[in-house]
């Protein structure tokens, strides 16, 4: 038997392989049509030999019990089941409209065979070889009362009647067997259904995506074992809203979308989204709180035939996370390449900006000392023109030591040496540098020096440098009239200093980008306040180098304050590293101090 099974599954088409179902169809019609035809042309020389002769009904019996045959060589060759299944219903229909002939026509009881053509079609398809076959039993049906009112039917022989227990004994067998094969048809449909079944949930298990089934209405109806790897959850716990409510709450109309689209929309759709992992269990103590991760995910609509024809979409997610953070990566780099070739376009601009005011003072009064009327120019001419020359090239020296200090704190190569320092002093001598230039623009020049200031240990020269940029961008930026304060006073075991004036202000859009290299609120070429931008850069890493910190606070049309604060101790005691905090508000009028000394310059 199981070599007659492998010759029969060698003979089903190609296109049957693929479905399992529509396979064993083919194998059982080709199975039960070789064993039918066989057994019945094997009885033919029998009966040939005992009525010693063939006539045109005998002749018909013989085609009916061949054509199975031909079924089974088109089924074999072409795949139609369909195609090969009538042409078995018209065999069996001749079969017994033939018998019937013989029996006594319309009145033969051998018509109710004929319910046998219908019924043994539901064991190889659907409705459609039922309505085909039920067509063909009514033409077979027709044709003998057509036959018998033409007078065409001869009475039966007495042989006839006399076979008539056996041709009932055959209709019980053959009806017997239409029986059992489709209850066979039903067993081995289920067994083939749970073991793909089982097949489907073997392969969900281990598959790594997440895997889920949705209703019309996006709630989960199953989800597989990929639950607690991506999610922390088990599979049932993302039934209905669960897997909904652990995606992220910024990120849900996205989910929604994606799922309504799938189900109603163009049948597919896409959503990248993030859900919060929550460790099960002991793990939960140990994590510090829920983990986002990223799931790409591809939904699709899935047909269901039914009363409602509801329509299902199912959803393959799967973990980006480590391709998102690639994917962030790599766009924080272009930003900082980006960002840095405006760095490098602003650089060129500001330096050629401000190298070129002086260079060109220091080649045209060079010319004009160095030309034809150099010697008709008085002494008096001859100084002024030479202190042009000589501000002018200290003002290209201090562009490029501002450079390098940019550029020395930029690379990590600036170092500080710390010395014992009078602060006091040091103020001192900052406002005494920056006094004519307060007295020229008119701008009162002030100090306050909290009580009992100790003494502090920095670096000289850029703690000097510290004070002198910010009074110069003060004082600079302070109208005709306007005031200039300079504080120090001991905060703990940190010093405050800081320098507050009455001027212009800064807007609060620009107070984030104060400090960056080359930035100016509202710069421009040709802003009415020079200055390449740097000061506040080489400050806020002078600050940075001591373990001080930095803020700024300002307002428009009201004035500015930055403050600073240093560590008594030196760097080693900093416990946090310089930065800049910048908020849009007006600054402190007055130092909550204990008797300060106030000075003016």
């Amino acid at each position: 038997m199981t070599a007659v099974r492998a010759q029969v599954a060698a003979m089903v088409h190609p296109s049957a392989l693929a479905d399992s179902l529509e396979r064993m169809r083919h194998e059982r019609f080709i199975l039960t049509r070789l064993i039918a035809s066989t057994a019945a042309l094997s009885l033919m020389p029998a009966y040939v030999a005992w009525r010693a002769r063939i006539g045109a009904f005998e002749l018909l019996v013989l085609v009916a019990m061949a054509l199975p045959l031909l079924a089974v060589f088109l089924l074999s060759r072409t795949g139609r089941l369909d195609l090969a299944h009538c042409i078995s219903g018209a065999a069996l229909t001749l079969l017994i409209t033939t018998l019937a002939c013989l029996t006594g026509g319309a009145a033969s009881p051998l018509l109710l065979w004929l319910a046998a053509v219908p019924a043994e079609a539901m064991f190889f398809g659907s409705r459609s070889y039922v309505a085909r076959a039920g067509a063909l039993a009514v033409i077979g049906l027709g044709t003998v009362v057509a036959l018998q009112g033409m007078g065409a039917l001869v009475e039966p022989a007495s042989w006839t009647w006399q076979a008539m227990p056996a041709f009932a004994a055959a209709a019980i067998l053959l009806t017997a067997l239409i029986t059992v094969g489709f209850l066979y048809r039903r067993d081995d449909e289920l067994r083939e259904h749970r073991a793909s079944d089982a097949r489907a949930q073997l392969m969900l298990e281990h598959v790594g995506d997440l895997v889920t089934w949705h209703d019309a209405a996006g709630s989960v109806v199953f989800a597989n074992e990929a639950a607690r790897g991506l999610t922390g959850a088990e599979p049932a716990q993302l039934f209905g809203r669960g897997l909904f409510e652990r995606v992220h709450i910024a990120d849900r109309p996205l989910f929604l979308k994606a799922l309504s689209d799938a189900a109603h929309g163009s049948g597919r759709a896409s959503a990248c989204f993030r859900v919060l992992f929550v460790p099960a269990g002991s793990d939960r103590h140990v994590s510090a709180g829920p983990v986002v991760r990223w799931l790409e995910l591809n939904a699709r609509r899935i047909e269901q035939v039914g009363p409602h024809g509801v329509a299902t979409v199912v959803g393959v997610s799967r973990d980006v996370t480590d391709r998102r953070a690639i994917d962030e990566e790599r766009e924080r780099n272009r930003a900082e390449a980006v960002k840095a070739s405006d760095v490098k376009g602003q650089f060129l601009a500001t330096v050629s900006h401000e190298l070129r005011t002086p260079l060109n003072a220091i080649i045209g009064f060079s010319e004009m000392l160095s030309g034809e009327l150099g010697p008709s120019f008085s002494p008096v001419q001859r100084q002024e023109y030479a202190r042009i020359v000589h501000d002018s090239g200290q003002h290209l020296l201090d562009v490029v030591n501002t450079l390098l200090d940019v550029s020395k704190i930029e690379s990590g190569a600036m170092t500080i040496e710390q010395d014992t320092l009078d602060l006091t002093e040091l103020a001192e001598d900052c406002c005494n540098v920056v006094a004519l230039k307060a007295k020229t623009g008119s701008v009162a020049l002030e100090r306050v020096i909290g009580p009992d200031l100790p003494q502090l240990l920095g670096d000289r020269r850029a703690l000097k440098q510290v004070m002198l940029n910010l009074l110069s961008n003060a004082i600079k930026f302070t109208p005709a009239g306007g005031r200039v304060t300079l504080a120090l006073v001991r905060d703990g075991g940190m010093i405050d200093l800081s320098v507050s004036d009455t001027g212009i202000g800064i807007a609060a859009v620009d107070l984030p980008r104060l400090g960056d290299p080359f930035f100016q609120a509202k710069s421009s070429y040709d802003r009415a306040h020079g200055g390449t931008g740097l000061g506040l850069s080489v400050v806020r890493g002078l600050v940075g180098l001591h373990g001080g910190t930095l803020t700024v606070e300002s307002a428009p049309g009201i004035g500015t304050r930055v403050g600073v604060r240093l560590p008594i101790a030196g760097v080693s005691a900093a416990r946090e590293p310089a930065c800049i905090a910048t908020f849009a508000r007006a600054p402190r009028r007055g130092l909550e101090t204990k008797q300060p000394v106030r000075l003016t310059a």
